[in-house]
């Protein structure tokens, strides 16, 4: 990590007694957010940089902390901060200790002076000796978060100690972000699941009302098949970024307490850093609780999914296959009536007349009248309809023995 301490470059710009030319000492400072601002200094998956206004000797109201934000260029918002900001303000007063508070809200609401995200005060503490003050929008979304610190040196040994942990300060600030980023993504995922919820349950009511004519019953079943496998393994894929997220969580928890414990070992005695503390031991705690609790409830609908997904697969093979079945009857039993309708009539051209004989063998055909009664029996529609008789009538009682079976 690089420290780019802008405001100083920018500062070292000015001619003359630097004393009397405060305005053009903060339009250098604003030019340095500018740079800062649009054309960041990367540093890994993060950004900072230190701009230092220090004039010996001089006295700067707390009305110019409006001019170093200019139009709110350094709020998250403006400068697109994917993992979220915390922004230091740091001072040295020259009032009384009892009007600290006062004068960090007078900070606060003119470094926040024209726009609509001032944060609100959350917690205060004590760092290398002198007060800090905390101040968050409570905002979720980390492009919409802000988090400020206010730090007034008010102990001869706080400016050396700071610029001592200055990397261990800054990591730690990172990892708070990181994991508020980590519970906002997954909580990102949690509402994306749970739409897919209310949609399974849907579903799940329109199966129970299916349709009970076959045909139509059957096209919604293949149509719910097409469209539930994408639904399963969205389902899916948001519950395993939970899983993630929780697990980052838990990794920048453990780096945040690394980067604690290294400014704890440079503390002074009557320090009070619990609000540092306290984003540790409360919050994150909390933010992995919950990220479970939303597990939990939602991991039983992916089993419900992959259920309702193998019951719709299964009934859809099932109807699939009895409509198989009844072809394979229908055409066995169709063959078998052409068959034997053939056969029948390849073995006897003539066989009105051969039961006519077998009834009467004294009848003789040959001596029927000049109508020509064995041309008629043997070639006319009565002949044709006998043959297609036997093959349906064979192939309906192969229709019927199949279907028993």
């Amino acid at each position: 990590m690089t420290q780019n301490n802008l405001g100083n470059a920018y500062n070292n710009r000015i001619k003359g007694e630097k004393a009397q030319n405060i305005e053009e000492a903060i339009a250098c400072l604003q030019e340095a957010l500018r740079v800062f601002a649009f054309e960041a200094f990367p540093i890994h998956d993060t950004y900072a940089v230190d701009i230092t206004l220090y004039y010996q000797n001089v006295t700067v109201p707390v009305g110019q902390f409006s001019r170093l934000n200019p139009q709110g260029c350094l709020l998250a918002s403006t400068i697109q901060a994917s993992l979220g900001q915390t922004l230091v303000l740091y001072g040295e007063p020259v009032g009384t200790p009892e009007e600290d508070r006062k004068l960090a809200d007078a900070c606060v609401d003119a470094f926040f002076q024209g726009t609509d995200q001032k944060p609100q005060f959350s917690a205060s503490g004590q760092l290398f000796g002198s007060p800090i003050f905390a101040y968050d929008n409570g905002k979720e979304k980390p492009t919409e978060q802000c988090h400020l610190l206010v730090w007034l040196n008010r102990h001869p040994e706080t400016l050396n100690l700071a610029q001592k942990t200055y990397f261990s300060l800054l990591n730690l600030l990172c990892c708070r972000s990181k994991i508020l980023f980590a519970y906002d993504q997954a909580r990102w995922c949690y509402r994306q699941t749970r739409g897919l919820y209310g949609q399974l349950e849907q579903e799940v009511q329109g199966f129970k009302e299916l349709p009970r004519e076959r045909k139509t019953r059957l096209e919604q079943l293949k149509q719910k098949l097409t469209e539930m496998p994408s639904k399963t393994f969205d389902y899916a894929g948001y519950l395993r970024d939970m899983e993630d997220h929780k697990t980052a969580i838990a990794t920048n928890a453990a780096n945040y307490n690394y980067w604690l414990k290294k400014i704890s070992e440079s503390s002074l005695k009557d320090d009070n850093i619990e609000f540092l503390e306290d984003f540790l031991n409360q919050r994150t705690e909390l933010f992995q609780n919950q990220i479970q609790v939303n597990l939990n409830y939602l991991k039983p609908g992916q089993q419900l999914f992959d259920q309702m997904l193998g019951s719709i697969r299964g009934i859809v093979e099932t109807e699939q296959a009895q409509q198989e079945k009844r072809l394979e009857r229908w055409i066995a039993s169709v063959g078998i009536g052409l068959a034997v309708s053939g056969i029948s009539s390849q073995t006897d051209a003539k066989p009105l007349e051969a039961i006519l004989i077998k009834l009467n063998p004294n009848v003789s055909i040959e001596k029927c009248p000049k109508a020509e009664l064995q041309s008629c029996l043997s070639y006319t529609f009565w002949f044709v309809l006998f043959h297609v008789l036997l093959g349906v009538g064979v192939g309906a009682i192969t229709a019927l023995i199949l279907g028993r079976k």
